[in-house]
This record gives C-alpha cells, structure tokens and sequence, in this order.
C-alpha cells in the first residue's frame, strides 16, 4: 500500500508540474455544448430516496432536499439569511418570533424533527423558545421543512434513480450515476454537471478541454474519525496524532483543502506541531496495549479508499489498525447550515478527531448561466440559466 500511495504522490507531482514527453501541446477537441433548450441535466452521486428532508445527509441528497422542500429560512450562496416560508424573524431574551405562512405546519415539524421541541404557533407567528444563537440558520435545515408544503421546485417525476422538477418552465433532471459515467456523458454533451472522480482533479486542470469547466468548492465540512468510546482515549491520541494526513490531503481532496486537526480553525495546521506531535506519539506506541482497531469499511468510494489510505500508514507504524469491524470509522460530518459552530457541535458528543476539510470537484457546461455552489455544496438551479434563455425572474 505504501508503494502505490508513492507512486500516486509522484503521478500527482508530475501533473502539478505540467510535465508532457512532448515539447508541442496538444490541441483538445472542443467540449461539446448541447442539449434541450429548457432542462438541465445534472449527474449525481446519491439521490435523496425515499423523498424524506430529514433523511438528506450527504452533499448531493441535500441538493435534492432544498430544491423539493420549503424551509421556514433559507441562505444565499454567501452565507446570508434570506426569508423563506417565514418573512421576518426577531429575538427577545431567549424568544424568537418569525411570521410565517404555514405556521401551525412549521411548528409541529420542529417538535417532531427534535429541532426546537418547544416551538408552537399563534396567530401565523412561530414562536421559538431557545437561547442558541443559531436558531435562525437551525431553520434553514431540511428538516425544518413541513410536509405538504409546496417546495421551490415543483416534484415531476421521481424514482430512486431519476428525479425531474420544474421551475419557471425549466425542469431540472437529476441522475444518479458514477461518476466515471456521468464524465463519459459530460464529454459527450449530454450532461450540464457532473462530479469529477476521486482523484482526478488534477488530471482535470491539465485537460485543455475540461479545465474550462471545472470548478472546485471548499466545503464545510470535515472527514474524520470516530472511535468506539470503548477505546481508550490515550490510544485514540496515540491514532490522532499519527494520522498521516498529509497523504490524505494530496490523495483525497487533492490539495484543494487543507488538512484539519480541530473543528474550530479552517486554516492550514501547524507542520512543525504536527511533526512534534507525530515523533512524541511513536515513542509511546511500544507501551501501548497490543489491540486490534477494526475499521467499518465505507460504503462511499471517497470515504472506503481514504479508509484504506489511514489504515495502511498506521499498520505501518506497528499499530492494530485493520480494515473490518466496527471500532471506528471515518466519516464525513457536513454543517447543515452555514456557520463553523455547525460542526463544533459534533465535536464533544464523540470520541472523534478531524482529517481532512472537504473540497468538492464539479464539470459544469458552459451552456449553463448563473451556476454557483454555497460552501454548504447547494446549488440554487432557479437562478440558473441556460445559454440563450433571458432572466427569469
């Protein structure tokens, strides 16, 4: 394992460098740009199924999530409160009252999600009662969102495969593919967006014809590791600091985010810390009970090779770490909404530590206007036109 992440570190240090056996640039054939006039045709990896808000977790179910269900707030692609089904929205003391249509309806999946169990409706207010100073962003969830409640896009047709809206007299198809799949169609010209496989970002930026089309988003959000609480807290410092996390980092998200060492900072770690922390940590290991550590193996691709990735680094240091079991396992925890305390919030309820932040890699078409990611991965398809086609509005 160790030999072949070598080789991948140099195959990415030779694309960083642009290096060709060939002096004369090749000139791509052109991207094919076509498709029908009013859909977009977008690939993704999960599709939320069954049609349930609070069952989307992942950055595309939740794709699918904000474009079906109405929630009482929404926020923009910066970040920014904007109204939803509630149109304002004030706090007195620990008292917030929004006015909102569907109150009554809001209210009751508040109570019933454990979102805010207090909540209740007077008069088309929402009445919350908390001293948290997220409850407005908390509100923006999916599951914050009533059931019966017409959504911003109208449902078409939906299976677990397939799931066709429409907005405005634009439908949006959304297709649950691999990605290598959904690349094969983009080329083609019969898909607007796709995700770039794991590990080909970089390969991406060095072909002339898809660079154009790529873009890339820093997430919030984190892989990490979360430990069984039946380990003991000096063996999981001991997993913590030897993490080879700068493997990960060129691996997984390619260095398009850094690695993460709490979920407080978004900045680049320390390296000299790290490295102090790494020496200080194999001295201990020969002390260390001889424990195997069992990996639940991830059914995500990204998630079941950087699963590999560690494990193989920490076996080779004379750890117990294997691939198979149910003492630990990494994870990607994503904020719901966007603010850093999100995810601070998973932090003292598990016997966890942070790897990697999350960069997410999608080939847009060139015939789509408007397209743009929030660092929640969302993607707001009403604002999105299509070459040729006027603002809607």
């Amino acid at each position: 394992m160790r030999g072949r992440r070598a080789a991948a570190l140099a195959v990415l240090a030779l694309a960083a460098a642009g290096c060709s056996s060939s002096s004369e640039p090749k000139r791509a054939a052109p991207l094919r740009v076509s498709g029908p006039p009013k859909l977009i045709r977008v690939a993704l990896t999960d599709v939320l199924w069954p049609l349930e808000p609070e069952r989307a977790k992942t950055r595309d179910e939740l794709v699918v999530a904000r474009m079906l269900f109405s929630t009482p707030l929404r926020t923009d692609v910066s970040g920014r409160l904007r109204p939803g089904l509630c149109t304002s929205w004030h706090r007195r003391g620990t008292l917030w009252r929004l006015h909102c249509s569907h109150a009554g309806a809001i209210a009751i999946q508040l109570r019933h999600s454990g979102l805010f169990p207090t909540a209740w409706a007077r008069k088309g207010q929402l009445m919350v009662l908390s001293s948290e100073p997220d409850v407005p962003y908390k509100l923006t969830e999916p599951r914050a969102a009533p059931p019966g409640v017409p959504g911003p896009f109208r449902l078409i047709s939906t299976s677990p495969a397939r799931i066709v809206a429409e907005r405005n007299g634009v439908r949006v198809e959304l297709r649950k593919l691999e990605p290598s799949r959904a690349l094969q169609l983009f080329r083609a010209g019969k898909l607007d967006e796709a995700p770039v496989p794991l590990g080909d970002i970089r390969a991406t930026k060095l072909d002339p014809q898809l660079a154009p089309a790529l873009r890339v988003r820093r997430l919030l959000a984190v892989d990490a590791v979360i430990f069984d609480r039946s380990i003991s807290r000096k063996l999981r410092k001991v997993y913590d600091d030897t993490a080879d996390r700068a493997d990960y980092q060129a691996l997984v998200p390619e260095f398009e985010a850094p690695p993460a060492e709490d979920l407080h900072h978004r900045g680049q770690p320390s390296a000299s810390r790290a490295a102090i922390a790494l020496r200080e940590a194999k001295q201990r290991i020969p002390s260390l009970p001889k424990r195997a550590i069992g990996f639940t193996p991830g059914s995500d691709p990204t998630l079941a090779y950087g699963t590999n990735l560690l494990v193989a680094a920490w076996r080779d240091l004379g750890l117990g770490a294997h691939v198979g079991g149910n003492d630990a396992e990494l994870v990607r925890l994503a904020a719901a909404y966007p603010k850093l305390s999100a995810l601070t919030l998973y932090g003292p309820a598990n016997a966890m530590f942070p790897i990697a932040w999350v960069a997410d890699a999608r080939l847009v078409s060139p015939r789509l206007r408007g397209w743009r990611e929030d660092e929640l991965g969302s993607v707001d398809y009403g604002a999105v036109r299509l070459r040729g086609q006027s603002r809607r509005r």
